[in-house]
């Protein structure tokens, strides 16, 4: 049985810096085993002041994308959602064409970050009662579209403020909102987050250590972090810091606390802003503490909980930032597609060129599938009650980055020089892109948590076949019903007729998408089988694994959403269609690929030898070849 703790995978690799069905307005009810969680409306303990109803949710459902690993499917999450019902839908209509008029009169960066603070972008998830909108995440997906095509930098800082506004309203204590909720909702002031550090700890989770001092009952912080986003301007700083009782001073520490500390504290220091590639007006800073005083108010949570208020906070912010992602891919197509129509070249228009032509369409294709990813995502965290979407979330940060940076260097093929000179718009575009792709976390680190979580819910399933397939002399019969297995990864079977839940126009997508699963659960066997618990430390396999799990919730969001799109009967929903069917071939081909690789195994893929290969680089610390004139005799 492989087990992994949970706060192990956040720690390690997400903070590692060194149909017919689809005309229904809800999700139906479930023939899969639904877990019952008390609701968690988030109110702020006081008297509600309500202007806006409470959001349904339902009862939660088994983690999606996870169960995909022992190819179970919750066919009833196959309809796109439609989150918002209609009243829903016309009022965060009407205030997003307020918020639009906003965006549309300012004039300077300046004014329009002003504008847009007393419009109440950093209120958009604090609760009613404290000025905020209290909205859902796919609300607020709506409203960053707008925000984010605009100014991205304003974009990324508010919505790191909301996704930590969020969780103080959910975690923080009833003195601790009171102090700080109702200027943050305002915009009066912000709050940033500092969770990642340069330096690799040792011994404890953080090298950032908060210690409590039982004679005056508060806590003392020293430590450094670095890379904080706004961090020159923000009023309040959320520290995840690792912690010990006065009785384990000198015992190994394995537990991290959130912390809410004003910026403004005795003891904090902050260095100049840090040059970066791109988002040339956010300023990320070092920020240092030096026995900073705080109290047990001060904690987000309860202490020890911090992994848990991490979990909450990336998963938000990864959907949330993906947005800004599509925004950005938006923008550079559209700047290709006029460069295109109205650039000549020696024999006509740059649009006649058939490959530049295929390019443009495929990036049509990630931008429509990382936008239906990222609704499928909102769809399920609000309108299930504490629904496990951490998966879907890191995948589709993943996914989004990726594409963004396939798209960022297609104008050096389609316009040339020009698009990397100072002052072109394509030359921001590609600035701010890949520092998008290097923000916060690394996208190896996003992947490795995504099969990390994908193979310990498959092993905790299905430990019994993998105890039996690890010991094959203890299990003759096991291993002869094997060799008679007639579903493989080279001919995989059919197993849940994912036609029937989609428009029979996507029957070939239906049938690409379920093989691809079924190669993904016997591409997790094989992996696991192999391995055991120490897949772990086989980087280049997990890599594989996050990989087909993308391509898989991309192709499903992708079909689903345009199934939905031609039986409520969108404009160019045939386009759809044909895009869905064209994504789902082609990233069932890339699956099929990557599972042949992960049951070939490293000596039979090429693995082996580039990594005896890396291992001679490091011994020799340099490229180490003799140049290609070089003579012995």
């Amino acid at each position: 049985m492989l087990s992994i703790p949970r706060h192990s995978l956040v720690a390690r690799f997400a903070l590692n810096r060194t149909l017919l069905p689809a005309v229904s307005s809800r999700w139906k009810s479930s023939s899969v085993p639904s877990e019952k969680q008390p609701d968690d409306e988030f109110d702020s303990g006081g008297i509600k002041i309500s202007t806006k109803p409470s959001h349904h949710r339902l009862e939660k459902r088994t983690p999606f994308m996870k169960n995909m690993f022992i190819g179970v499917v919750d066919t009833d999450l196959l309809v796109y959602p439609e989150s918002l019902n209609r009243d829903e839908q016309s009022r965060v209509v009407a205030e997003r064409d307020t918020l639009e008029a906003v965006v549309k009169s300012g004039e300077s960066k300046e004014s329009l970050a002003e504008k847009l603070r007393q419009a109440g972008v950093f209120g958009l998830q604090s609760p009613l009662n404290h000025g905020g909108k209290q909205l859902i995440e796919t609300e607020l997906a709506y409203f960053n579209e707008l925000v984010g095509s605009k100014d991205f930098a304003i974009g990324l800082i508010a919505g790191q403020h909301n996704a930590i506004v969020q969780l103080l309203n959910r975690f923080g204590s009833d003195r601790l909102k009171d102090s700080c909720l109702e200027a943050l909702s305002s915009g009066n002031s912000t709050v940033a987050s500092a969770l990642f550090e340069e330096e690799a700890p040792c011994g404890t989770m953080f090298s950032t250590i908060a210690s409590q001092d039982a004679d005056r009952n508060q806590w003392l912080l020293n430590g450094t972090k670095s890379f904080v986003i706004n961090g020159d301007k923000a009023g309040y700083l959320l520290v995840l810091a690792s912690t010990k009782a006065m009785e384990q001073m000198n015992a190994q520490d394995t537990t991290i606390t959130a912390f809410l500390v004003d910026a403004q504290a005795k003891g904090i220091k902050k260095t100049e802003a840090t040059e970066t590639f791109g988002l040339e007006d956010v300023k990320q800073v070092t920020v240092s503490f030096e026995n900073v005083e705080m109290g047990s108010e001060n904690i987000v949570g309860t202490e020890g909980s911090g992994a848990e208020v991490l979990v909450e906070l990336l998963k938000s912010t990864r959907v949330q930032t993906s947005v800004l992602g599509v925004q950005l891919m938006k923008q550079f197509l559209n700047s290709l597609i006029k460069h295109c129509i109205e650039t000549k070249t020696g024999g006509g228009h740059i649009m006649d060129i058939e490959n530049v032509g295929e390019e443009l369409a495929k990036s049509a294709c990630s931008i429509y599938a990382a936008e239906s990813m990222i609704y499928l995502t909102t769809g399920l965290l609000d309108d299930f009650v504490g629904q496990d979407a951490d998966m879907e979330a890191a995948i589709t940060k993943a996914f989004t980055a990726e594409k963004l940076m396939e798209m960022a260097i297609q104008p050096l093929r389609f316009v040339g020089l020009q698009a990397l000179t100072k002052g072109h718009p394509l030359e921001a575009l590609f600035r701010n892109s890949v520092q998008f792709f290097g923000q916060s976390e690394t996208i190896d680190s996003v992947k490795f948590f995504v099969a990390l979580s994908g193979l310990q819910h498959a092993g905790m399933a299905t430990h019994e076949t993998i105890r039996k397939d690890r010991n094959p002399a203890m299990n003759p019969s096991h291993v002869i019903s094997k060799m008679f297995e007639k579903n493989t990864i080279d001919s995989p079977k059919q197993f849940v007729n994912l036609e029937h839940f989609l428009h029979p126009s996507l029957d070939p997508a239906a049938h690409w998408i379920e093989f691809s699963i079924q190669r993904l659960r016997l591409a997790t066997e094989c992996v696991l089988s192999r391995h055991g618990s120490e897949v772990v430390g086989r980087h280049i396999e997990l890599i594989r694994v996050a990989d087909m799990a993308v391509l898989i919730y991309a192709m499903l969001a992708t079909a689903a959403r345009a199934s939905r799109a031609y039986c409520i009967g969108l404009r160019h929903a045939e386009q759809e269609i044909y895009l869905a069917n064209t994504f789902c071939h082609e990233g069932s081909e890339k699956v099929r690929v990557l599972a042949k690789q992960l049951e070939q195994g490293q000596f039979i893929t090429t693995d082996a030898n580039y990594l005896s290969l890396s291992r001679y680089l490091y011994k020799q610390k340099e490229y180490f070849f003799e140049h290609p004139l070089t003579k012995n005799f």
